[in-house]
């Protein structure tokens, strides 16, 4: 089942209530409503609704109701049904915290958080101290799963991507010096470049030069000169697609020979539909496409764009994956209380999610295959995956 009115901002009107009963609760120190049997199972997803990335945002929300419409449109005696709610973050942190609230003590069991990890950081805590799961879908950020037992992640993070393209870059590219263009206002670029930093001079790189650079800024020329200056062999880009776009769109302007590498911050639709035919070679790491060509892969991009109208990014898979964790968890569980979800979620292994087999590790990351992309001619396409046990 369903729950969002129309303009998908949910419960706008009751909740102001809601909310001031939920601080009241917190405030005296009592637990949020116990949850009912197993035969329900009530997901919050907490996701940005309104501002700069809602239409991000709506896709990874598409996948979480394809995977509802589909498990309550089969659901067995055993199965539990579920209930899907949305509640606004307004794409800022303090909304992620004020959102994570609203649905807890709206009767969530269970939380699904946002894409942008400083949002995604704040809901964790939140449900953490509320004791409430929550499943990160795609923040990537390695603090998420670090803040406590009730937290797991269906994605890889933000280290173990950018190791992986560390290895890539020195091992199968034979790059031998990097430049690392680093946004200072993003959490995600600064672990991303520390962990490129630290790989790729432990297997004999040199990092050349690190420039800084700020999100949404109107120019990069300066940073561009700078790259342009320091001739290396790869240029390591751990940044959201919309400085990416403009970026890699104007190397060949600055004569930048250097390959330009990037994380999943590029399997964005938005930085595809931005960057045109640029680069003319380039590699990323993301979690899926749509491209991909396995079963799972095919039966679900189809289903997606019967329902959407267009083809799922690598957010509505793995959206789609979460509930089937979540899923899972309940049916383990034989019940919908937060504290057997939380158990149950612990003790996965080998989920056969659409983005690849998910098993919990302690702390609640997961292990997850890492797959490199490459841009050719200005096209997208898979080159290799990477396993954890044979990441060099």
């Amino acid at each position: 089942m369903l729950r969002a009115p129309a303009g998908q901002t949910p419960m706008s009107v009751i909740l102001t209530g809601v909310i001031l009963a939920g601080v009241l609760m917190a405030a005296l120190g009592l637990a949020p409503p116990d949850a009912p049997a197993a035969e329900s199972l009530r997901i919050g997803f907490v996701l940005g609704l309104s501002g700069l990335a809602a239409p991000e945002e709506s896709d990874i929300q598409n996948g979480a109701v394809l995977a509802v419409e589909e498990h309550n449109a089969a659901t067995g005696p055993d199965d539990p049904t579920i209930t899907l709610t949305f509640h606004d973050t307004k794409n800022t942190p303090i909304g992620a915290k004020v959102a994570a609230e609203e649905a807890v003590f709206a009767g969530a069991d269970l939380l699904l958080a946002p894409a942008y990890s400083s949002q995604t950081l704040e809901a964790a805590r939140t449900a953490q101290d509320l004791g409430v799961p929550l499943i990160s879908v795609i923040a990537t950020h390695p603090d998420i799963a670090a803040v406590g037992d009730r937290v797991f992640s269906v994605c890889f993070d933000d280290h173990a991507q950018a190791r992986a393209m560390a290895a890539f870059a020195h091992t199968t590219l034979g790059a031998g010096t990097a430049v690392i263009l680093v946004d200072l206002t993003s959490a995600y670029g600064l672990a991303m470049a520390g962990a490129f930093r630290e790989r790729f001079t432990a297997l004999g790189g040199r990092i050349v030069a690190e420039i800084p650079y700020k999100m949404r800024q109107r120019n990069f020329d300066q940073q561009l000169r700078q790259v342009a200056e320091a001739r290396s062999d790869v240029l390591f880009m751990p940044g959201y697609w919309v400085d990416g776009a403009v970026m890699v769109k104007r190397l060949e302007a600055f004569g930048i020979t250097a390959v330009p590498l990037g994380g999943d911050g590029w399997g964005s639709w938005m930085f595809e539909s931005r960057r045109g035919d640029s680069p003319r070679r380039g590699y990323y790491t993301d979690h899926w496409a749509a491209f991909m060509a396995d079963e799972a892969s095919v039966r679900f991009t189809k289903a997606y764009a019967r329902r959407f109208g267009h083809a799922p990014v690598a957010g509505s898979a793995l959206a789609y994956d979460a509930v089937g964790v979540a899923v899972l968890a309940a049916k383990r569980a034989g019940s919908a209380r937060p504290e057997d979800l939380t158990s149950a979620l612990a003790s996965i292994r080998d989920f056969p999610g659409i983005t690849g087999s998910i098993t919990f590790q302690a702390g609640g990351k997961a292990q997850k295959d890492i797959h490199i992309m490459e841009i050719a001619n200005g096209k997208a396409r898979l080159l290799q995956t990477i396993t954890p046990h044979e990441a060099p």
